[in-house]
């Protein structure tokens, strides 16, 4: 028994913090793992049990409602006189049970169904904190990429730029080279060296907003194993951007759609207060020390009606604000739907200049690549200045630079419109 508890006080702090482990994650892995342990989605999550615990709440207060009570009581032996004769009076002592049933109240009823959609609300308030989690997500994961390639190809260049700063020391003392060249290759490999250094100290705050937005604890360490190249698909961009926007598939738009019709409920809410509340009650007493003269019965049931008359305006003010807040919701959600429509067209025209920068970016990519090549072979041979090739090798990092935000651009504006439609996958 003894060895047993001792392998679980150590088997479950270990499960507890399996997550926090290292983790080799696929983007729709890291999607998944985010939904599972993200805290705000946890705690979002909670706004379900609470409302259901609401609902739970405003039907019991329709059940039989059942109390019981004890009581005791003594007069001291007061002895009560009727003209010469005198009566000492004895304690009480009863044990009562009390059953009331509401039998008829428009608000319970109202209220329930009000409960309900209540319910249903904070579950869709839920879906969009999700997806908002699954949307930064895929951002994040791209721009963890993203700046990894860039990193890779300053950590390569510099290789090459160092290659070239040993050739031309080496031509420096043969005498072929002036020393301003030599130091115009050292200056441009130090520049490469400080913004490797930079760009790596950007993965590294890419990596913790990844961290937690996945829930994982600060320096748990994280592989990605999906390509960059894998998300690059022109004909997902082309269908996003010919796609007809369905408002009713968007997520915000139903919220306000709910929250208009838990506003109308509110509104005959506040209108059944006006209405009478009906009661039945039943008694049961068990006389354990009984007066002297007792003439009260064992048994008694009532039925009570509760008819409201004047509030001062109170319950009309109610409902007044009521039908405010349901006029409101009404505005807002058309106000939502232009602006949703808004943001459709938006997303599209960013869509459809981010297809065609990157379109550019990656001939201008080819191009520069060709030209760095071609500079470094004929400053091998002389034909050209250490100064002409730095300008070209920064042309060079200028376009790879282009090109990978390019692709960052286009895959984040893909993201918007599915996002917008409903349509990330998670």
């Amino acid at each position: 028994m003894k060895v047993s508890l001792l392998l679980l006080t150590l088997i479950v702090p270990w499960m507890l913090k399996a997550q926090e482990g290292p983790q080799s994650l696929s983007l729709q892995q890291a999607i998944e793992f985010a939904i599972k342990y993200n805290k705000e989605l946890k705690a979002s999550k909670m706004d379900i049990n609470l409302y259901r615990e609401k609902i739970r709440e405003s039907v019991s207060e329709g059940l039989p409602q059942v109390n019981g009570t004890f009581d005791y009581s003594s007069n001291f032996g007061y002895k009560m006189d009727f003209g010469g004769n005198s009566m000492k009076l004895k304690d009480q002592s009863n044990l009562k049970v009390g059953v009331s049933q509401l039998l008829f109240n428009g608000q319970w009823i109202v209220g329930i169904q009000t409960s309900k959609i209540a319910q249903r609300l904070a579950s869709q308030q839920v879906d969009i904190t999700e997806l908002d989690i699954v949307e930064n997500i895929y951002n994040s994961y791209y721009t963890v990429l993203v700046s990894e390639r860039l990193c890779n190809i300053l950590r390569q260049n510099m290789e090459n730029m160092n290659k070239i700063y040993e050739h031309t020391a080496n031509q420096f003392k043969a005498g072929t080279v002036e020393e301003t060249d030599l130091d115009q290759i050292r200056v441009n490999v130090g520049q490469l060296k400080n913004n490797l250094l930079a760009m790596e100290r950007t993965v590294a705050v890419n990596y913790n907003l990844l961290r937690i937005q996945l829930g994982l604890e600060a320096g748990t360490e994280i592989t990605l194993t999906d390509k960059l190249e894998q998300f690059l698909n022109e004909e997902t961009a082309n269908s996003l951007y010919s796609q007809e926007f369905d408002i009713n598939n968007n997520l915000e738009y139903r919220l306000q759609n709910t929250q208009t019709e838990l506003n109308k409920k509110t509104v005959s809410l506040q209108k059944w207060s006006f209405a009478p509340t009906i009661s039945g009650s039943y008694n049961y007493t068990y006389k354990i020390k009984k007066a002297g003269f007792d003439m009260s019965p064992n048994h008694s049931a009532g039925l009570t009606m509760s008819i409201p008359v004047f509030s001062g305006l109170k319950r009309y003010s109610q409902v007044q604000q009521a039908k405010i807040e349901l006029e409101k919701s009404i505005v807002n959600q058309d106000l939502l739907k232009d602006n949703l429509h808004l943001q459709d067209e938006q997303l599209k025209y960013d869509l459809k200049n981010a297809m065609e920068n990157y379109a550019l970016q990656k001939e201008n990519i080819d191009v520069a690549a060709r030209v760095l090549k071609n500079y470094q072979i004929k400053y091998e041979h002389g034909a050209i200045s250490s100064l002409d090739l730095t300008n070209a090798n920064d042309n060079y990092l200028t376009a790879e630079s282009n090109y990978t935000n390019a692709i960052l651009t286009l895959l984040q504006a893909q993201v918007s419109i599915e996002r917008l439609y409903n349509q990330l996958k998670h």
